[in-house]
């Protein structure tokens, strides 16, 4: 059985308010911005001066401009899971990274973060899915023989997805921030979290539903792509519903960090008690792929003996997957 032996987490330091927001004059008031998307701050790399000036208009200029990058927020969430597992990062067998916003695609962000973490010899690649990245590292893992897998397995998932942003445009810049989230598996070793079960699909006929442009913008066809995750994401807490005996007036539900309001529409449907719905994305935006993982890092100290949690994301691919941990 695999099991969740540490994780971390690290955000970069600069906030970005509602109010900033609509003082940029793009027509998103910090009133409709709470209403309509709940979320109230969001963590750059870039520095507000930088996009007050600039509205982001060249994304290729943020890469110079910004205070982080997704190796170097990579790295902190990584030595964050580390100590909490109680290991050296010398003795990773793997590193797993998920990026959607890398400086380069050669070498891979899992090379990246390995150098910085000074890792000389271990099976380092690129998994990526984007913002459904939590459930397809743990699914790519589960579904190795054990004996073909090291000790421990370092997996990532770290964007900077302000960067790709036009600050012109209301909606985009409502939603986004930068993070990373880490996660330490292991098939010999028993930690906080035992994983019960995975799932990873795709559809790629509906790949242009979400874009992120190497040298531009991200942009995606925001109604149709929020309304198949509210969707994909209820049947998929359903399923395990029914196949795990899920209680939730015990269990915990963390869902992909795409926005408040969609999140308490899913919450709604299930009867989830906003006590057992874990969550970071009203404080630190839509970290893509690192949102789901961060609230669970977040709540660590928090998991209870025998709790289930179910974590259900969805996103570009479009792609959706679930796993179900339970706490040891």
């Amino acid at each position: 059985m695999i099991h969740i032996v540490g994780m971390g987490f690290a955000y970069p330091d600069e906030k970005i308010s509602n109010q900033f927001l609509e003082d940029l004059g793009t027509g998103a008031s910090a009133t409709w911005i709470s209403d309509k998307i709940g979320i109230e701050t969001r963590r750059s790399s870039l520095p507000l001066e930088y996009i007050a000036e600039t509205r982001n208009s060249d994304p290729r200029a943020a890469v110079d401009a910004c205070t982080d990058t997704p190796t170097s927020l990579g790295v902190r969430a990584a030595l964050m899971a580390c100590e909490q597992a109680g290991i050296d990062p010398d003795q990773l067998g793997m590193v797993v990274a998920n990026c959607c916003t890398p400086a380069q695609t050669t070498p891979s962000e899992a090379q990246r973060i390995g150098k910085e973490l000074g890792i000389k010899r271990a099976r380092v690649f690129d998994v990526f899915s984007a913002c459904p990245a939590f459930a397809l590292h743990v699914d790519f893992v589960n579904n190795h023989k054990e004996e073909a897998l090291p000790d421990y397995i370092l997996c990532i998932s770290t964007a900077t997805l302000t960067q790709k942003v036009d600050y012109n445009n209301r909606t985009d810049g409502s939603i986004w921030g930068d993070g990373a989230a880490a996660y330490i598996l292991s098939p010999r070793k028993e930690g906080r979290l035992a994983v019960h079960a995975t799932s990873f699909t795709t559809d790629p006929s509906r790949s242009d539903a979400v874009v992120i442009d190497t040298f531009g913008y991200f942009h995606q066809d925001g109604r149709a792509v929020r309304n198949f995750s509210v969707m994909q994401t209820v049947k998929m807490m359903r399923t395990l519903e029914t196949t795990h005996a899920i209680d939730w007036n015990h269990d915990i539900f963390i869902g992909h960090q795409a926005n408040y309001t969609m999140l308490q529409q899913i919450t709604a449907n299930r009867k989830v008690p906003e006590s057992n719905h874990w969550h970071n994305v009203v404080h630190v935006g839509n970290q893509a792929g690192a949102g789901a993982p961060a609230s669970l890092a977040e709540h660590w100290d928090d998991i209870e003996k025998g709790q289930k949690i179910v974590v259900a994301v969805v996103g570009a691919g479009l792609s959706w997957g679930s796993i179900l941990l339970e706490g040891k």
